[in-house]
């Protein structure tokens, strides 16, 4: 897993996967507010990127993106 990034009150972290039906890495990132034990979310796109470091740059991108409330995840049915 990719270092953690601190943004606004959250730590970020990449977690991207290969995948081989696309062949490529995922497009996934973890946040997690600074201080607390619980409340980590698992944010993650349906994007597939060709390398793993594009993919880690944008997850950190996509997980800003979150806590901005630019894009709202959705959520589990």
């Amino acid at each position: 897993m990719a270092a953690s990034v601190e943004y606004r009150g959250y730590i970020l972290t990449p977690a991207t996967r290969h995948r081989r039906k696309p062949d490529g890495w995922t497009l996934q990132v973890h946040l997690q507010p600074i201080g607390r034990v619980g409340g980590l979310r698992k944010c993650r796109a349906p994007n597939v990127y060709a390398t793993e470091a594009q993919a880690t740059k944008l997850c950190i991108s996509f997980g800003r993106l979150i806590v901005d409330g630019k894009i709202l995840p959705r959520k589990k049915a």
